[in-house]
């Protein structure tokens, strides 16, 4: 997850637009999920209408508001929160990884299994990765799925 987050923010996943400027013949660079625009790490996890549903129902989830940025470094820059403990923004981020690798695997699918785009599906895959990385990682992280599905702030909350 971490990998794709860092090749994500600094444009380096293979994406149709950046497959095309390294020379490999395309049928298109339209975007896989939205087909609108140039398939970019800053279009596909930022601008891309699909992937800002994936982020609102984030953030609703999550229960606080927040200006998206469409740049993607500031985007992930804003989640730090300055209310929340330094545990505790590692969790957020692991949110924000956890949504890019989710879009970037949902992306995958469409591309190569002729999946169908589904921002519902995309965001459950996102809070199960968070939830099972937070379960693995943190040692006294005894929340169940279901206490993460209904009080996700709790469960961040409960990082000192």
């Amino acid at each position: 997850m971490l990998f794709t987050a860092w090749r994500a923010l600094l444009g380096r996943l293979p994406t149709r637009l950046c497959l095309s400027r390294r020379g490999i013949v395309m049928n298109s660079t339209a975007c896989a999920l939205c087909l609108a625009e140039e398939e970019s790490c800053q279009h596909l996890f930022m601008e891309c209408k699909h992937a800002q549903g994936v982020w609102n129902r984030c953030f609703r989830w999550i229960g606080i508001l927040f200006v998206q940025h469409n740049d993607i470094a500031t985007h992930f820059a804003g989640f730090s929160l300055t209310t929340c403990s330094q545990k505790q923004n590692m969790v957020w981020r692991g949110m924000w990884t956890t949504i890019v690798r989710s879009l970037w695997d949902h992306r995958n699918n469409v591309v190569f299994n002729g999946g169908v785009v589904d921002e519902e599906e995309v965001f459950h895959e996102a809070q199960l990765k968070s939830w099972l990385w937070l379960k693995h990682k943190g040692n006294n992280f005894s929340y169940s799925f279901s206490d993460w599905l209904l009080n996700p702030w709790t469960c961040i909350s409960s990082y000192k």
